[in-house]
């Protein structure tokens, strides 16, 4: 268990945090921001991941194989990451040293005590099972036994399926719990209901500090205070079961959950910092790389990442009286066009 919580601690934090910082490497106002570099690195992860597995599966390439070269991917880029930003750990190490001395110690305290009782719920008592399981944990589960991309039922076991229809071929979030089964030689069940639903809610409440950061003008204080608003939201947002506060607290897991949790708030963040000017050109890539992340957890990634891009362009566009940036936000929702295309051909 020891080993195992290791190389969980290795493939889920230190991998993601490493790969978030070849981006932040080019980004000047951010480039010590180690939550904004956690994020970043899963969106990399998801990016990486729906750019090679979409054509396996219709190749019908082995499971091993697509396993094997995303591993092989991302621990290069990992080794890159070190080799590019050596110099920069011990500056990252004194920043993170003087944000947390400057912290508001019983607010933050508060807000930490509410997160845990959130990843708790998940571990301890409120497991959320629904008939999306049958699916996503079946899915990941079929893979590693068959050692094949979507050629088998979930269900059924047989060739003919669910698994056939475009949308879910197009978005095979369910594929990640695979690969995270197999790196840490734990069941995709627990990964799914226990493991994912931990990390994926440190990375809900870092966009929310990153949010709050900038909407206060880098007020700590006030950040917490931000942080601390959306955890009561949460908490007391059972009103219905299509809330983004319900998919957060009962299904995070699932590729729609991360969609409408991380995905969305995060593009609001990459327009705040372009708003601000912060190294423009390195947020529009973010956001390209945000909005194909966006189609790997579901093909609804092709749709609404894609329209709240364009109005928050067309309100950037009138805010600034300046339309240079419509052509630079148009590229940021190709990979959601190609996509969407490719859905309606298949």
């Amino acid at each position: 268990m020891i080993i195992k919580f290791l190389i969980a601690i290795l493939c889920l934090i230190i991998l993601p945090e490493l790969l978030g910082l070849l981006i932040l490497k080019f980004w000047d106002k951010q480039k010590n921001n180690i939550l904004l570099g956690l994020i970043l690195g899963y969106i990399i992860e998801f990016s990486i991941a729906q750019l090679i597995t979409v054509p396996m599966i219709f190749l019908e390439m082995s499971y091993q194989t697509l396993l094997i070269l995303y591993t092989a991917i991302l621990v290069g880029l990992s080794v890159l990451s070190i080799i590019l930003n050596a110099k920069r750990f011990k500056d990252m190490f004194w920043d993170i040293i003087d944000i947390l001395l400057g912290l508001p110690k019983i607010l933050t305290a508060i807000c930490l005590i509410l997160i845990v009782f959130q990843m708790y719920m998940y571990v301890g008592t409120n497991t959320h099972i629904d008939d999306d399981d049958a699916f996503y944990v079946g899915t990941a589960t079929t893979t590693i036994e068959t050692n094949t991309l979507y050629k088998y039922s979930a269900t059924t076991g047989g060739l003919e399926g669910e698994h056939n229809i475009p949308r879910y071929r197009l978005g095979p979030f369910p594929i990640y719990y695979a690969i995270v089964s197999s790196w840490i030689n734990i069941h995709p069940a627990i990964v799914a209901h226990v493991i994912l639903p931990i990390i994926f809610i440190i990375l809900v409440y870092s966009i929310y500090a990153l949010l709050g950061h900038e909407l206060f003008n880098k007020d700590l204080k006030n950040s917490i205070i931000f942080v601390l608003l959306f955890c009561f939201l949460n908490l007391f947002g059972n009103y219905s079961i299509r809330t983004t506060f319900t998919f957060l607290l009962f299904r995070i897991w699932q590729g729609k959950a991360v969609l409408c949790n991380i995905i969305i708030p995060l593009i609001f963040y990459m327009f705040l910092s372009e708003e601000k000017k912060q190294d423009e050109l390195i947020t529009k890539i973010t956001l390209f790389l945000i909005v194909l992340a966006g189609v790997f957890t579901t093909t609804m990634g092709v749709v609404f990442p894609s329209i709240i891009i364009g109005v928050l362009g067309l309100l950037y566009v009138f805010y600034n009286k300046s339309i240079k940036n419509i052509f630079g936000h148009f590229l940021c929702c190709l990979p959601a066009i190609c996509y969407g295309i490719l859905y309606f051909i298949l």
